[in-house]
């Protein structure tokens, strides 16, 4: 309502069980309302681009790789031109490491890790983490998303394949792939009643997944998430701003989806939160405005309800 934006979800994950915590929709309902209008859950049966939210998952599979060392830094030009498309950053960095390429949301530099990446591993990586395949829960049209499967990208493509355009996932998708950092590398298959049995495999290294919690930590310490520091917690987490389709006429420039998603407390790495906000007003319209403030409030009410605490 504050930002006058037409939808949300949010999704909280428990790390170590493998269990959903909590999924909230805006709008929701009474179902026990003579004149309810029914609405969707959205944090199961929506898939949509979600943008830079996929640059550490990108970046994970590139360090377990050894294409890059996380604290080197790299060239980053202002813009880099692929396929007569023009990919700009909204300031010029000179050199970046990866991990600061994750705190500033940089779209040159994770354009250069997906291109150095490849689209075969990175094809093969986002399936790995989840995407394009159907979810662990049973429930009535649940969505997995789609990614155009071809045999060859160009450099244009695989570039905004690397922040999160032409692919869609839903919010449940993303937040089970975040919880792959905070659990060592551990794919789960989280569960929605309690009789399930969870199943978990290894998709990333210990040590990239740490690297990745360091850069996530960075966003919100020195980047574009400083809205979500939580009092008395430490936490980490990644901002996603996309720009959505208007029907018939492709990417609309006032037209957005706001998101963020973390894992605090890091002494514990707990609790996954994802949120995002559906085409707020475009007087605030950011990951980092709109959705960041959003995880700060229910990850603090959250770990102080389930009795977390954390040394200074």
């Amino acid at each position: 309502k504050k930002n006058k934006a037409e939808a949300g979800t949010v999704i909280i994950l428990d790390n170590k069980k493998g269990e959903v915590l909590a999924m909230a929709s805006y709008p929701s309902y009474n179902p026990n309302h003579p004149q309810r209008k029914i609405q969707k859950n959205r944090a199961l049966v929506e898939a949509y681009e979600p943008g830079s939210v996929l640059k550490p998952i990108v970046l994970s599979k590139a360090l377990d790789n050894a294409l890059f060392s996380p604290d080197v830094p790299i060239n980053i030009p202002r813009r880099l031109n692929l396929n007569d498309k023009i990919i700009v950053d909204s300031k010029n960095h000179e050199k970046l490491t990866p991990k600061e390429i994750i705190a500033v949301s940089s779209q040159v530099g994770a354009s250069k890790i997906a291109l150095e990446l490849g689209y075969e591993e990175l094809k093969r990586n986002y399936y790995n983490f989840g995407f394009t395949k159907p979810i662990s829960i049973n429930f009535p049209s649940s969505a997995f998303g789609y990614m155009d499967i071809k045999e060859k990208v160009s450099d244009r493509e695989l570039a905004t394949l690397g922040y999160g355009y032409g692919i869609t996932i839903s919010p449940f998708q993303i937040a089970s792939a975040y919880s792959v950092f905070a659990n060592k590398g551990e794919y789960k298959d989280f569960k929605l009643l309690k009789d399930q049995t969870i199943t978990s495999r290894k998709i990333i290294s210990d040590k990239s997944a740490i690297h990745i919690l360091d850069a996530l930590q960075k966003v919100v310490k020195e980047g574009t998430g400083k809205a979500a520091e939580i009092k008395g917690f430490s936490e980490g987490g990644k901002t996603g701003t996309v720009h959505k389709i208007r029907k018939g006429s492709g990417y609309a420039e006032d037209l957005y989806r706001a998101s963020f998603i973390g894992i605090a407390p890091l002494s514990d790495k707990s609790l996954t939160i994802f949120v995002s906000i559906d085409d707020p007003g475009l007087n605030s319209y950011s990951g980092g405005a709109v959705a960041a403030p959003v995880f700060a409030k229910v990850a603090e009410s959250s770990l102080n309800y389930l009795g977390y605490f954390e040394d200074e």
